[in-house]
């Protein structure tokens, strides 16, 4: 059965596209980490260098090279791993707050929802991204407020959901038996209403993990997330900039990179929404 299951997932022609863009970007990333003799903080006398250019240690400048002579494809190769993990420690984060959070309130209610929510509320018709970048502000730029703060604009997304699936599911027969049975709100919650939250919980993470990276990188490049020498696309980007004239390729390809990883993600989250609604997978 599980065989089967994926299987059909794989059946999905946008997982499968998705899966094939963002393997070739995983498989170019670690072959430029393990095979180039260069580190991303690593500079070289060939500032500027043209791409494909040789360079001192006979490893050709694929992408070419920044305005300290650090060679581009290293850089970006390793920010996809940075601008990755940095987006599922965001989701994980947020999604753990968020999910729980909103079943807690959705299934107890009463004057808890009604405070939790109208706070959710609240934080939810303020655009994500400014209020990344106040947060961000308030507490200085650095990586890891970069990741609280993008944490604390998407934990409205997650709790509104599973809040409003847990008010659906509560009013089932099998949980009203459970409640019968004597379980306490804790165990029904956690063995009855949280299976039933999860499959579009995990639908809903996995759109958001694109938001998160774009979010990071977003305020990166104004100056609130990741600092210099730290390799990060959306840092890449706002120092290199300036040199789009003459060297174009230096912010170029960390937007390409963090583009082609966006959709990547994006064509997979999509394939997972099919196959967790029945009524979709009928049209796939």
């Amino acid at each position: 059965m599980a065989a089967m299951s994926v299987y059909s997932f794989l059946e999905i022609k946008r997982v499968r596209y998705g899966l094939m863009l963002f393997c070739a970007l995983l498989a170019l990333s670690s072959v430029a980490l393990l095979l180039s003799p260069f580190k991303p903080t690593e500079t070289t006398y060939y500032t500027l260098k043209e791409p494909f250019a040789r360079s001192e240690k006979s490893w050709p400048y694929v992408f070419g090279t920044d305005s300290l002579g650090r060679d581009v494809l290293v850089r970006v190769s390793h920010a996809f791993f940075l601008d990755l993990g940095v987006g599922l420690v965001i989701v994980c984060i947020s999604g753990t707050i968020g999910l729980t959070l909103g079943i807690i309130v959705g299934y107890v209610g009463g004057i808890i929802d009604g405070i939790v929510m109208r706070i959710m509320d609240v934080l939810i018709s303020i655009p994500g991204f400014i209020l990344a970048i106040a947060i961000a502000a308030t507490l200085g730029g650095s990586l890891w407020n970069a990741v609280l703060a993008v944490s604390m604009v998407s934990i409205p997304i997650y709790a509104r959901l599973s809040r409003g699936l847990t008010l659906s599911i509560k009013e089932n027969l099998f949980v009203t038996a459970a409640r019968e049975a004597g379980l306490s709100s804790f165990k029904i919650m956690f063995r009855h209403v949280l299976p039933h939250v999860l499959p579009i919980f995990i639908t809903q993470a996995t759109l958001e993990l694109s938001n998160a990276i774009l979010y990071f990188a977003g305020l990166s490049f104004i100056g609130l997330g990741a600092q210099e020498p730290t390799p990060e696309w959306g840092l890449m980007m706002s120092v290199g900039r300036k040199y789009i004239r003459e060297a174009w390729w230096f912010p170029t390809m960390p937007g390409v990179f963090m583009f082609l990883t966006v959709l990547s993600i994006n064509l997979i989250g999509d394939g997972v929404r099919d196959y967790l609604d029945p009524k979709k997978m009928l049209r796939v």
